[in-house]
């Protein structure tokens, strides 16, 4: 015989179903909530990135860059920066077609392998000099490994109301303690003072840029290296107010291949040993070059009283097209002038050694297409030559002026007789 419940046991139960029910609705929106800021928080960053083939792509106008070369775009660069530092084998897109107004910005890592920063628009830098932030380098990349930086764009430092008028002037582009990387594809324009600068680099490349400025535009050198290693630079355009590549102390393994030079001072090894400072450069190999009206040609330049080695130096198949001073050794650089007037020697000099040069051939807008001006101290040996055809306007052979040059070397013949040893 079944028992019947009473009325007030049916209440209790129901209320008990309903308290359990909404323990339960409660939980679920609990979950739902935490769910949805997850989501919210991670759609923060994918709203600003996509997804692409090889990693995820990083918008700088998705940051909030205006991009009409007037509106201040740092900030945008540097949370867009930030962010795709951190994933993996990412892209930061700087979109064509716009022009974006950066001030000093420092891209720092270190950052995932595989990083690109695509420069396919115009970056540009404030046109007054008393709205910069700094005056030592406008855009420095610094600590990375496996980085790309490439595009179709245009990087313009807006140097022109510097020259002149200030002592103290920014480098447009830095490389600092970068390592396995790449510098290609882009325009760089107009720097205040030098164009890329590589610091403590070990593995760059920097291939297919083209870097232009003024040629009365002072100091702008195109490329230089500095305490840097197994660095190649190729297939680049460059003309300048200065060095169209500079190698500086403690470079080695530099390897420039197939350039074009011109207007600018040539490619040059120096100055070296300034303030009787040491200094150590060696195994630089330039192998396919064309210079056009450069006010110099191949050149090394050391300052008297300094000590250490350049060595290990190699020019192979270089075009010269109305180039004053063509191949010019001057260990009596100053800032007086370039052709040691003024310039004493001292007990001491950078010692150059084991330099060769083979296949030079052109024209020679000065008289003097080789001079060789070494100092008394005899820090010139092992110079080489040979294929070496240098003619002046009017068709004449080039002269050849050579002094305290010694030991080991082959030179032309014509250069003997003003030795002066």
């Amino acid at each position: 015989m079944r028992s019947m419940a009473r009325p007030g046991q049916n209440l209790h139960v129901k209320n008990l179903v309903l308290v359990a029910l909404y323990l339960v609705i409660m939980a679920v929106e609990a979950q739902l909530i935490t769910s949805s800021n997850r989501y919210l928080r991670a759609s923060t960053i994918s709203l600003a990135s996509t997804q692409g083939s090889n990693g995820r792509s990083f918008g700088v106008q998705n940051y909030g860059a205006v991009g009409d070369g007037e509106h201040d775009d740092t900030e945008a660069f540097t949370r867009a920066w930030n962010d795709a530092c951190k994933a993996s084998s990412a892209t930061l897109n700087v979109p064509g077609g716009k022009t974006f107004l950066v001030n000093n910005l420092k891209f720092q890592g270190p950052c995932q392998p595989g990083f690109t920063f695509q420069v396919d628009g115009t970056i540009v830098a404030p046109e007054n000099p008393s709205s910069w932030k700094s005056t030592y380098v406008w855009l420095l990349f610094e600590h990375l490994q496996q980085f790309t930086l490439t595009g179709k764009g245009t990087i313009d430092g807006k140097g022109s109301n510097w020259w002149g008028k200030h002592k103290s002037r920014p480098t447009a582009i830095q490389f600092n303690d970068v390592k396995g990387s790449a510098l290609s594809g882009l325009k760089v324009t107009n720097s205040p003072q030098f164009h890329v600068t590589l610091t403590n680099c070990d593995s760059v490349q920097i291939v297919g840029i083209t870097i232009q400025a003024p040629e009365s535009s002072p100091n702008t050198d195109g490329i230089d290296t500095f305490q840097s290693t197994n660095i190649v630079i190729k297939d680049s355009t460059i003309g300048t107010g200065d060095d169209c590549v500079g190698i500086g102390d403690g470079s080695s393994n530099i390897n420039i291949n197939d350039i074009t030079c011109g207007p600018g001072h040539g490619i040059s090894i120096g100055s070296l040993g300034r303030g009787n400072t040491k200094a150590d450069v060696h195994s630089i190999h330039v192998n396919g070059a064309k210079l056009t009206s450069t006010t110099n040609g191949l050149r090394i330049k050391t300052w008297p009283g300094g000590s250490g080695v350049a060595s290990d130096i190699t020019y192979d198949n270089v075009q010269m097209e109305d180039v004053s001073n063509p191949i010019i050794i001057n260990q009596f650089y100053c800032d007086t002038g370039d052709t040691g007037s003024g310039c004493k020697s001292q007990g001491s000099a950078v010692k150059i050694s084991n330099v060769e040069y083979s296949n030079i051939r052109g024209t020679s807008a000065t008289e003097d297409g080789i001079t060789l001006s070494c100092s008394q101290s005899g820090s010139c040996t092992g110079i080489k030559m040979e294929k070496i055809d240098l003619v002046t306007g009017s068709g004449a052979q080039a002269s050849c002026n050579a002094q305290n040059v010694q030991g080991g070397n082959s030179i032309p013949s014509r250069c003997l007789g003003n030795n002066g040893q």
